[in-house]
């Protein structure tokens, strides 16, 4: 073997180490090779570079939606890491068709295509040059603008949507155009998480559905129910059994009209309309968690269509101050006659009013905190801790009694709330402590967000004739994965606060 030919065997072994390694861009001088090597050579290039186009091809298709052609929801997840790694704040609207699946039903797959195309081109038309719109399921469409604000976006698309149903509301088109949005303007370097975008344009959007929803035209053919309308169930009785359980809700919806009647403490809990509002299975939907809101969506689809008759399902749902609760949904469908409608009937109980919250500070408790940590650990996620004590409780409960403890307290956790923002969970571990839990702060946004609490937290509560400002210790514990117990976390954060410098106040003598 000659020096030339051993030199030219190794540039096309290294050319191939380089392909395999990853290096795409790896490149072989043929007409250097020897001849005996430069057919082989030039097929190494050719096959390099078909899989290269395919390769760019499977990613490319990873990325868009079919039908549109626009980013599905890989291609959104890209863009918002890009933009998140810049920093630069933006506007995202969430956008959901309304009634597709009533396209699809009356009219077919084809000509729901239509009208998701339909949308799709209305709002690109609309577009500023730097903007992006995505497709990430059936009806709904995330569109991104690094420029325009929040009320400027929701004009914008007040009009496309306006243009719509003006366009669609003569006998031409098979129904009417229209889309519900929401709109929520991002700040990543405020501290603003991603989950937080999802969640406030997601409200933003289903509370837009329930507002401003166009109603299809009904079929003159279609069968009437004189009495559908109607509950059967006197008001006065449904009021009392809704009455006798502060933690249990019972429910009667008409599948054939949309109305409902709830129970008046689940109108004071969730902050419903109305004790008979329209539009129920939407109107529910929008307090559901966006986490959970597709399986609900499901599996009540079902009920709705007769493909199922029992109902159970456990879930959070958002209460009347923002927070979510778990709760457990059961109803049965009691299908309808030529005159009596069709009916979903049924009951939920709020497990975190029952089970969960601490009387003194509406917090959630040591069972609720020991849950929550669980559930971190079961997905492997990553977790940030401020624990923060109370010191000297003890000694205002023996001085001033206990309403004077649970006082301080209290104030003690408005204050948490005010400082955390909306960022965490809170909760009341045991006694004078309590416990923030965040899963999207890095370390230094949690050590930032603890002195703050360390500043703020300890305001003065006025006992008697005493401003009493109550002495604080507060800890950090940040976790790139969540793998011990509960027990044991809280353990550690015990500990960390013993080691706690104390923040200085009002000294009992």
């Amino acid at each position: 073997m000659n020096e030339s030919y051993r030199l030219g065997e190794q540039s096309v072994i290294t050319y191939l180490q380089r392909l395999a390694n990853g290096f795409s861009t790896a490149e072989l001088d043929v007409a250097a090779l020897p001849t005996e090597l430069r057919a082989i050579g030039e097929q190494l290039q050719k096959t390099h570079a078909i899989l290269q186009q395919e390769r760019q091809l499977l990613e490319c298709n990873a990325y868009i939606d079919p039908l549109t052609n626009l980013g599905n929801r890989g291609g959104l997840d890209r863009h918002v890491e890009q933009l998140w790694r810049t920093g630069d704040p933006f506007t995202c609207a969430y956008i959901d068709i309304d009634h597709l699946k009533h396209c699809n039903d009356k009219f077919g797959h084809a000509e729901g295509n239509r009208y998701i195309l339909n949308i799709c081109r209305a709002l690109t038309e609309t577009m500023e040059h730097n903007e992006m719109l995505f497709r990430i399921g059936g009806d709904e469409f995330v569109l991104v603008s690094p420029t325009t604000g929040e009320a400027e976006l929701e004009q914008r698309l007040e009009r496309v949507r306006a243009d719509l149903i003006e366009a669609t509301s003569d006998d031409k088109a098979p129904m009417i155009s229209s889309f519900s949005f929401g709109c929520s303007r991002v700040d990543p370097l405020a501290g603003d998480t991603r989950r937080q975008m999802t969640m406030d344009a997601d409200r933003k959007m289903y509370r837009y559905k329930l507002m401003h929803r166009v109603q299809q035209p009904k079929d003159s053919d279609a069968p009437q129910h004189p009495i559908a309308e109607q509950f059967p169930c006197n008001d006065r009785v449904f009021q009392a059994i809704s009455m006798s359980s502060e933690t249990r809700y019972p429910f009667i919806l008409n599948l054939d009209t949309g109305e409902s009647q709830w129970s008046v403490n689940a109108v004071r809990d969730f902050d419903l309309p109305s004790q008979h509002p329209f539009n129920s299975v939407d109107m529910w939907l929008a307090r559901v968690h966006p986490e959970d809101r597709d399986n609900v969506r499901s599996e009540l689809d079902m009920v709705v269509n007769g493909t199922w008759h029992f109902h159970y399902m456990q879930y959070r749902v958002m209460d009347a101050t923002g927070a979510y609760a778990l709760c457990d949904c059961t109803g049965y469908r009691l299908d309808g006659t030529d005159t009596e409608p069709n009916m979903y009937v049924g009951i939920i109980i709020n497990r975190s009013l029952a089970d969960t919250i601490d009387s003194v500070t509406g917090l959630g408790d040591i069972h609720a905190l020991i849950n929550a940590i669980g559930e971190m650990r079961r997905v492997a996620r990553k977790a940030g801790f401020i624990a923060i004590k109370v010191d000297d409780i003890a000694e205002v409960n023996a001085r001033f009694g206990f309403d004077a403890g649970d006082r301080v307290l209290a104030e003690s956790a408005a204050c948490l709330m005010d400082c955390s923002r909306g960022k965490g969970r809170l909760f009341r571990s045991m006694g004078p402590t309590f416990v923030a839990l965040f899963d999207e702060l890095g370390p230094e946004a949690i050590d930032e967000l603890a002195s703050e609490i360390e500043r703020f937290l300890g305001s003065p509560v006025l006992i008697g004739s005493l401003e009493y400002q109550p002495p604080i210790r507060v800890a950090t514990l940040h976790l790139d994965g969540v793998d011990r117990q509960p027990v044991s976390i809280l353990n550690e954060l015990k500990a960390r606060l013993k080691e706690a410098p104390q923040v200085p106040g009002t000294k009992l003598d």
